[in-house]
Order: C-alpha cells, then structure tokens, then sequence
C-alpha cells in the first residue's frame, strides 16, 4: 500500500509539475487601444487607471506632473537628452516607478516628469508615454494591428518568429544610459543608417535630410507619398517625410501597422512578420488626414 501511495504522490506530483511548465510558457497578453494615429496602454499607477501612449521612439517612459504629485517620487534627480528635432530636454525624475498593466506589475527605471499634452479629438489625454525600457531585457511582440504587446516566453518567442525575417539592428541607450530605443540597420550607398522603430511617430516615414536623395526623395521640396526599402526584400511605404532630425531615419506607424514586431531586449534583435489583421481606421494615416 505504502508503495502503491507514493507512486500515485509521483504521478500527481509530475502533473503538477507539467501543470506548472506549461503555466510558465504561456506569454503575457497586454492590451493596447487606438489614441490618435498610434497606440496607447491602460495602467494602473499610484492607485489610478491612467492612459500613457505607447511609444517605442521615446527611450524614456514619461510621467506627467499630477501622477509624480500622487506617487510622491520626486528627489531631486534628472534626467537629461534630446528629442530627435534636436531640442533639449531636461526634466525632474522619478526612480523604480511600480505600475500594473492587465493585472501584471512592471516598474519604470527612470521616468522622465514631464506633460506631454497629448490628446485626441474626443479630448482624452494621455498622462504618460510608455517607453521600451519597461520591458528592458525582456521579449516582447508589438501587434499594432491586433493592438496588444506579447511579453513572450521562451518558448512562445521561438514560435513567433518562425517564419519572420530577422532585421540587422542595434540597441541605442541615451539620456546617460537610461533610454532605450531600437534602430533597424539599412543599408544604403554611404554605408547601414540607423532607421528607428517608433510607435509614437503616427503618421510619417522620416528621412534625415542628408539622405534623403538616396532613397529618391528631394529634401527641399518636402513629403510625399512613397516608398523607403529597409533590407531583405522589406519596404516602407507611406507618407515620406525628408527631416532635419538627430535621427538617419525613423519608420513610424504606417509601417509598423501592417507587421508584427518581436524584439528581443536582451540581446538586440529584432524580427518582422507581416500581420493579415486589418489595422483600425485611421491608424498610421497621413498627417493631413482626418484624425480618430
């Protein structure tokens, strides 16, 4: 009997173990919805529900003044950079910012205080952006399409990217190390230009201006419809912007609607995957088109 009970602990023990693995595989689903031309989170923060755009371009995540007023974070630090027009930004700081998203804790390492004023035609506004250094070391999937964030697993990024192409990029870490953004490597005449993945930028693909011509694009006679190849057979097509920007290039959402987007934080890689999902109406359409 002895013997019969304790093979049964073993089996129920490796069920549960099974259980567990199989728990442990399954990535997490974050909500996102439509603000303006991009994307935005729902999250909890200082005991309030609070909308922050989603914002890969922004290096930083950004809280604005009321949400540091109710955490009560301020100590005196900053956080210095630029923004990619070339403007200086120095803001107060808040350090290890906790927050919630669907249930899920993530923290903020070093959130910038700053109001960033945006909104939409209903009047919402936003009272932060979300950067991607909440989800710095991890792998994420942006589905803007689908409209949600995928923090994968193992497991589940394995299965994400088959069948993707995998892009040449690099990590950028400014503002003193504490932002994060991603660049695609494009290769070009005078050598690879870093095109940076921006959920933020709604409604244009950027061109430095001292690159413009290479790609087809007169930098004195402003944007048009076009088209921007990235590598491996991909192309970026929208409005095309020549820019007088920090930046070699930036793809923004009329790109990045129609892909998924995995991104692996931890080791600087980056796949794409063209997404079947129909993007909600207005999603990455040109800045003279009617906003949602």
């Amino acid at each position: 009997m002895k013997s019969i009970a304790l093979g049964v602990c073993g089996l129920l023990a490796a069920a549960v173990s099974t259980a567990a693995s199989a728990a442990s595989a399954q990535p997490t689903v974050l909500k996102l919805e439509q603000f303006r031309r991009g994307i935005a989170m729902r999250v909890m923060v200082g005991g309030k529900e609070r909308l922050f755009q989603f914002d890969t371009g922004g290096g930083n995540s950004f809280i604005a003044p009321e949400v540091s007023k109710d955490l009560n974070c301020e100590k005196g630090a900053r956080v210095v950079g630029f923004q990619m027009t070339g403007e200086k930004l120095d803001s107060p700081r808040c350090d290890d910012v906790p927050l919630k998203i669907g249930g899920h804790d993530f923290t903020i390492p070093t959130a910038g205080v700053y109001q960033v004023g945006q909104f939409n035609a209903k009047g919402v506004t936003v009272d932060g952006l979300l950067a991607l250094d909440v989800f710095d070391g991890r792998t994420i999937t942006i589905d803007p399409a689908g409209l949600q964030v995928i923090v994968e697993t193992p497991q589940s990024a394995a299965a994400r990217i088959r069948g993707a192409t995998e892009m040449p990029v690099r990590l950028v870490r400014e503002a003193g190390g504490y932002s994060v953004t991603v660049d695609i490597q494009v290769p070009s005449k005078v050598g690879h230009l870093g095109f940076e993945i921006d959920t933020g930028n709604g409604g244009t693909i950027l061109v430095g201006k001292p690159y413009s011509a290479l790609f087809g694009f007169d930098p004195d006679k402003g944007p048009r419809m076009g088209s921007v190849p990235i590598g491996k057979g991909i192309v970026a097509s929208g409005f095309v912007m020549p820019a007088g920007i920090t930046l070699d290039g930036n793809l923004g959402m009329p790109f990045l609607k129609n892909h998924f987007i995995t991104i692996d934080l931890a080791k600087g890689r980056l796949w794409l995957k063209p997404n079947p999902t129909t993007p909600p109406a207005g999603m990455g359409v040109p800045p003279d088109a009617p906003r949602p």
